[in-house]
């Protein structure tokens, strides 16, 4: 009994079917839930399908910086007069007193508050 060997796809036609079964993959996914992409991913694909994928997205202009005022402080350290108002990182004079002797007993009177308020 001979066996004749049986001709293999050559490696351009299973690139192209897989590249078939990909797009039309792809095809359905986008069809079904493009709605749930949001407008910015709506915007990437629409760049990517018209063939601009080389191109970044829009950058956005940043706004103009307006000057700010200070805050008035919220908090104070009675000891050393120091003043916080509250955003940003804590400043570590704050977390140091914190863990002290004066701390303790300000936070028995005080349970509800973390740091003195400013008297202003």
């Amino acid at each position: 009994m001979s066996r004749t060997p049986s001709a293999s796809p050559s490696p351009h036609a299973l690139l192209r079917a897989a590249t078939k079964e990909a797009y039309e993959r792809v095809t359905v996914l986008l069809n079904a839930s493009y709605a749930d992409f949001s407008p910015e991913q709506q915007q990437r694909i629409r760049a990517l399908v018209a063939g601009d994928a080389a191109a970044s997205p829009a950058k956005r202009a940043k706004p103009a910086k307006t000057a700010r005022e200070p805050l008035p402080p919220r908090y104070w350290l009675p000891h050393t007069q120091e003043t916080w108002s509250g955003r940003g990182r804590v400043p570590q004079t704050f977390l140091a007193w914190e863990g002290t002797v004066a701390h303790t007993e300000w936070k028995k009177h005080h349970p509800d508050e973390r740091f003195p308020a400013y008297p202003g």
